[in-house]
Formats: structure tokens, C-alpha cells, sequence
């Protein structure tokens, strides 16, 4: 059962369907994809000692599908129901995998994908399946960078409470170049609130970001050896480096003017919205909306936009009450939050979902330990401490 959980962890942690598909073709990429959801069906079935579902996931699923579907007038029903039955499957069924599993064992499976995107970077340069040859910002198993950006940093997140030494600053190394060699803006940001903050928390921490900064050195130094976005690239450099920041650079393409776009179409319909997908495929003039709290608006209107603010305003504030204890919640709770700024692929590219789930997870875990020892005579509290 260990193999088999390991496994499910790796297919959808290193993204290897999207991979498969990319690079493989749609045989293999459709044949990996159907895998990961058998393989979690059949976990979940053989497992014993079940455990309590994650509701509020459940219903965002069945809020989000259902209402799109109300406006959903495009060819494709088959892929909608697809999606919707493999969204409930991984909801329902990844519980039991994520109970099982240990935050040392995520952070391993994620500093793994990390370094496919360092070879990506060195070895396989050319090899950007969604992009062209030369498009110069890497995303190994993860095909998009910004996706890489927001593996990066989990990895890094979650490299605060690795006791052993040599694999913590291992892995702060790698995920910091691999987080660079994405040249993802929210990265970049991620990066440097978590490590201010852990220095806030505790000066020692100072290490870290030191860490981070030899790493850009090195990477400065080398940077003529790869093929790089020249345009990101001397953005990053300028910051560093040069008098004057690119800030033209930095600020093109700017999430905030491709929300704006929309606007118009959210606007006129706030309640049920426009329907499955309506925000994130390209339309003429339509790049895609890039934010998944807009596109749950867009498409399904209100109510599942409520309760998807509601449940990642409760993992914020919850992991901000356990910060001095648990720092590591907040940390990741700012990650999957502000990846859902830049992103539309939530309800279907399932890692902001599985990690969500898992810190939604720890956050209940640690509630309910709380209960027990509250309930506890004092003289058990005294001897248990």
C-alpha cells in the first residue's frame, strides 16, 4: 500500500500525465491520467480505518460544475462530465492518501520535480513542449513555468521543517535555482515574503536567504552557459546589478491588465455566470483570465466563488493563529493562496487542490489534538508534557 500511495504522489506531484501528453502523445498522456485516477480509486477502496471526507472541497466541485453547467452551450459535454468525475474522484478519494503521508515525503517527492526542472534547464534546454525552443524559462515535468514557480515554492515552504540538516539546505538550493531558472514574478515574490517572515520569526533563519542570494550569484555567473529569456533574464539582472530596474520589463504583461479584460463579462453575469471554461479559453482578444478566484466568478457566478474565498480566507487565518508553533501552514497557505492570482487551471490541474487539501488536513489534525488534550484530567496534560 506504501508503493502504491508513493506512486499515486508522483503521478500527480510531478504532473507526468500533462508530461506523457506533451511529449509522449495523447495515448500516453491519456493512458498515465486514467492510471493516477485508478490507482486512487483502488487505494481508497482497499484502505482500512477511513477517515473523514473534505467537505468543503467536495461541495466547491459540486458547486462549480453543476452551476456551469446551467450556461455550458459549446461542443464537449463528454470532456465536461470527464472533468467533473475525475475532480470528484481526486477530492473524495485523496484524503486517504494524504492522511498517509508525511510532509518530509511531499517535500522529497517536490524537490525531485525540482531538479527536472534544473536539467530541463542545463541538459534539455530546447525542450519547451508548450512554448517554443528558445523561449528561454523552464518548467521540467510541470510544461508551465508559472506552475513550476508555485512547486518551487511549496518545496521551499515546506524546507523550514526538515530536521535533517544537509537535505534542508539541499533542497533551500535547489528550489531557489529552480525557482530562478522558471523566471516566475510570483515565485520571486513568494520567495521573499516567506523569507522575511522566517527571519521576523526567528534570526537564525538569516541563513536561508543568504543561501538564496549565493545561489543568483552563481546563477549571474553561469548564466552564459544557458539559454535564457533574455528579456526576464536582464529584468532580473537589473534588479541586482544594474542602476536602473527594468520596470517596463517587470510589469509587462501584467496579471492585473488581463483580469481587467473581462471585467465587462463578469460583471453581466455575477449570479449563475458564463459558463464552463468561458474564461479560460483563448478567444479573439481573450488570452485567458490567469486567476482562479475571477474564473470561478466568471463561470459559475456567486456562490462558488464565496465559498472558494471563504475556504482559503479559513486556511490563512487558521495557520496564522499556529504560526509561532507551525510556521510551515502559513507559509504554504500564502503559496496556494496567491497561486490561485495567476492561475485558471484549478479545477482541473489537481496539485493547488492536493496540497490545499493536505494543509487543510494538518490544520484540522492539529485542531482535533488540541480537543483531546483539553478533555484530558490535568494530571495526564502534566505527565504528557
Amino acid at each position: 500500500m506504501n508503493i502504491l500511495r508513493l506512486t499515486i504522489l508522483v503521478l500527480f506531484l510531478w504532473n507526468l500525465p500533462g508530461y506523457f501528453l506533451a511529449y509522449f502523445g495523447a495515448s500516453y498522456g491519456s493512458l498515465s491520467s486514467y492510471a493516477s485516477l485508478f490507482l486512487l480509486l483502488v487505494f481508497f477502496l482497499l484502505v482500512k480505518n477511513k477517515h473523514k471526507l473534505f467537505f468543503p472541497f467536495i461541495l466547491l466541485g459540486l458547486l462549480y460544475f453543476t452551476i456551469c453547467s446551467i450556461h455550458f452551450t459549446g461542443p464537449g459535454v463528454s470532456e465536461f462530465l470527464k472533468e467533473f468525475i475525475k475532480f470528484l474522484i481526486v477530492v473524495i478519494c485523496a484524503g486517504e492518501v494524504l492522511y498517509r503521508t508525511t510532509k518530509t515525503e511531499i517535500y522529497i517527492i517536490l524537490l525531485l520535480g525540482a531538479i527536472s526542472i534544473v536539467i530541463n534547464a542545463v541538459v534539455f534546454p530546447f525542450a519547451n513542449a508548450n512554448f517554443y525552443p528558445t523561449y528561454g524559462r523552464f518548467s521540467g515535468f510541470y510544461l508551465n513555468p508559472n506552475f513550476a514557480g508555485t512547486i518551487c515554492s511549496v518545496g521551499y515552504a515546506l524546507s523550514y521543517v526538515i530536521t535533517t540538516k544537509w537535505l534542508r539546505i539541499a533542497g533551500q538550493l535547489l528550489f531557489t535555482l529552480a525557482g530562478i531558472l522558471t523566471f516566475s514574478r510570483t515565485f520571486i515574490v513568494i520567495w521573499l515574503i516567506i523569507s522575511i517572515v522566517a527571519i521576523y520569526r526567528d534570526k537564525s533563519n538569516i541563513k536561508t536567504p543568504l543561501i538564496g542570494f549565493a545561489v543568483l550569484a552563481l546563477f549571474f555567473i553561469f548564466s552564459n552557459k544557458l539559454t535564457l529569456n533574455t528579456e526576464r533574464f536582464r529584468a532580473l539582472e537589473s534588479i541586482f546589478i544594474s542602476d536602473k530596474v527594468q520596470t517596463k520589463t517587470i510589469k509587462k504583461d501584467a496579471r492585473t491588465e488581463t483580469w481587467a479584460i473581462y471585467t465587462d463579462m463578469i460583471i453581466d453575469k455575477p449570479i449563475l455566470g458564463n459558463g464552463y471554461k468561458e474564461l479560460q479559453i483563448k478567444k479573439a482578444g481573450l488570452p485567458g483570465v490567469h486567476n482562479s478566484y475571477l474564473m470561478t466568478l466568471g463561470e459559475a457566478g456567486i456562490f462558488p466563488f464565496l465559498l472558494l474565498i471563504g475556504l482559503y480566507g479559513y486556511l490563512m487565518f487558521k495557520s496564522l493563529l499556529l504560526f509561532k508553533t507551525h510556521p510551515e501552514y502559513f507559509y504554504i497557505a500564502c503559496v496556494v493562496t496567491i497561486a490561485l492570482m495567476v492561475g485558471h487551471g484549478y479545477f482541473t490541474n489537481y496539485f493547488n487542490i492536493l496540497i490545499s487539501m493536505f494543509l487543510y488536513l494538518q490544520l484540522r489534525l492539529n485542531k482535533d489534538k488540541k480537543k483531546v488534550i483539553e478533555k484530558k484530567p490535568l494530571n495526564e496534560i502534566f505527565l504528557h508534557e
